[in-house]
């Protein structure tokens, strides 16, 4: 994807290319309204504008399990509902995404390799530094990272498309 004319088509913007749990700050206002923060743009770049949104969804669809030492190595565990719930949660922060900042249908079918590239640079980052500085903190996303790739990877690539397509009002 990344060499590829589809690539060189997406739509370009200035963008964070950091956007993640530790960046993000939310709050609910007395009027109900909601307060959000982003903070941390050492990674602000004009590139692809769908980067964001993958750089997002390839945190926010972490399972949530804690992450250590000894699992760190160790294959995870297939689990074609967690797979699934993967899917289905992509889809809904996609929709949510498209109906305030309308995605092109290249954008829509780029986000499951940008995912899993973000998630790849996450697992490569984390041994690179860990390796510099044994600091276990270092690791603290590799594990939820490796264990999103193997979820996406028990996902029909196809339907997973299609899936997103359709989120986001495409046939």
């Amino acid at each position: 994807l990344l060499a590829s004319p589809e690539y060189a088509s997406l739509p370009r913007q200035l963008v964070h290319g950091d956007a993640n749990d530790e960046n993000i700050f939310c709050r609910r206002e007395a009027s109900g309204a909601w307060a959000v923060a982003l903070i941390d743009f050492g990674d602000f770049v004009r590139s692809a504008r769908v980067f964001d949104l993958a750089i997002f969804l390839a945190y926010a669809l972490f399972d949530g399990r804690g992450q250590n030492m000894a699992t760190l190595l160790a294959d995870a565990v297939p689990d074609p509902a967690a797979a699934l719930e993967v899917q289905r949660r992509a889809c809904v922060v996609a929709k949510g995404y498209h109906a305030v900042c309308p995605l092109t249908r290249a954008e829509v079918d780029a986000l499951p390799t940008l995912i899993k590239a973000r998630n790849c640079q996450t697992i490569l980052n984390a041994a690179h530094g860990f390796k510099l500085d044994p600091d276990p903190y270092r690791l603290v996303s590799a594990e939820p990272a490796k264990r999103l790739l193997r979820q996406m990877e028990m996902l029909d690539r196809k339907k997973f498309r299609a899936e997103l397509r359709r989120a986001c009002g495409y046939s």
